[in-house]
């Protein structure tokens, strides 16, 4: 058995931000020994060990690192279960169970946070928002992983903004503006600085580019529905005609093998978008050749394997792992949901043969 003790104490001090001395006093030895046991030198008294673990509220074995590799794989586990999930009801069991069992890992603690703020639209304010904060305040004050506390930041900060609508919650824009001045600006970014700094002459170096690429167009499309107001049903048909093409051109540009990669979401439900925004505006053959479009992508969207191989020019040889948008997605439910219930299309149109044939498409696939 391997043990991981000096690694363990010295990262739960660094956590708890207190000195070799401070936790010499707590313990009644000299700091002189608290520094040998972070050095590997030396271990404690076996009498000590339950008040060390105690005064970091783990375990003792938590504490010796007993069976750490199997732990960290376990907790990998909910971390990917979590996170390629798009039913919240399934996250949630998920970060319970995950929390109940490791309830001193920041990495699930973050994701119990989103968790918590994001279910049911932020709608159960009365019963969350004070777990959320108590969340974030802790992660604050003892997380060091800053990868960690500033997804903590990123998701308070949107937290306040949902609940900043509700007229009772207590809530400001004020208080998310706070947060998000206290961000990083996007050019401090992970994916940018990988791909900016990481040595040229390696082989790694093309990936970080893919992941700064995707992560960027990924960012664009959301400012784009954001300047063209997509889900404002006032604005112009063809302002939101110009923004949604201008939107599958781009993708069109990038991924021009046919393989969206982390964009086959935003690829399809713009197709779908645009044909409902055609019909809206009388031009029905446009309007059916747009949806026909978002069931065909949605179609092939399900067809593929779980990992595929990119061939376009600026991702050629990138692999992609559907899961990552949803290890329970299904696009053809989707978008026959939208179709068929979300978009308020014309009556007219729905009595179109076109329309039906798309239809029974959908429900064919």
């Amino acid at each position: 058995m391997n043990i991981y003790f000096s690694e363990i104490i010295r990262r739960l001090r660094k956590e708890r931000g207190i000195t070799q001395e401070a936790l010499a006093d707590y313990l009644g030895v000299s700091f002189q020994a608290v520094s040998k046991w972070e050095r590997g030198e030396s271990y404690p008294d076996i009498e000590t060990l339950p008040e060390i673990a105690s005064y970091f509220s783990v375990s003792v074995d938590d504490l010796l690192g007993v069976n750490l590799a199997e732990k960290e794989k376990e907790i990998l586990g909910f971390i990917e279960q979590y996170d390629n999930l798009t039913d919240e009801k399934l996250k949630h069991e998920i970060i319970i169970n995950a929390i109940e069992k490791y309830p001193n890992d920041f990495r699930l603690k973050v994701r119990q946070m989103e968790d918590l703020a994001f279910r049911n639209s932020g709608k159960d304010y009365e019963e969350c928002l004070n777990k959320v904060r108590a969340i974030y305040s802790n992660i604050q004050n003892n997380c060091v992983n800053d990868s960690i506390r500033i997804s903590a930041k990123r998701i308070l900060a949107s937290y306040y903004r949902i609940l900043s609508d509700y007229e009772n919650s207590g809530v400001t824009y004020a208080d998310s503006e706070k947060i998000i001045c206290e961000m990083p600006a996007m050019r401090n970014g992970r994916e940018f600085l990988l791909s900016y700094l990481y040595p040229h002459e390696t082989p790694e170096w093309k990936k970080f580019i893919m992941d700064a690429l995707e992560e960027e167009i990924s960012l664009l499309c959301h400012s784009l529905s954001h300047l063209f107001e997509v889900p404002d049903e006032n604005n112009d048909a063809d302002w939101l005609i110009y923004g949604m093409r201008a939107e599958i051109d781009m993708l069109n540009l990038f991924y021009e093998d046919g393989n969206y990669g982390r964009a086959w979401k935003n690829m399809i439900y713009s197709c779908g978008y645009l044909g409902y925004l055609y019909a809206k505006k009388g031009d029905y053959e446009n309007g059916i050749k747009y949806l026909a479009k978002e069931a065909e992508l949605a179609k092939r969207f399900d067809g593929l394997d779980r990992i595929t191989v990119m061939h376009s020019r600026s991702f050629d040889g990138r692999e992609f792992d559907k899961h990552t948008l949803g290890s329970n997605y299904s696009a053809v439910s989707r978008v026959k949901y939208l179709i068929e219930e979300k978009y308020p299309l014309p009556g007219e149109f729905r009595k179109l043969p076109g329309y039906k044939d798309l239809i029974d498409t959908l429900c064919s696939a």
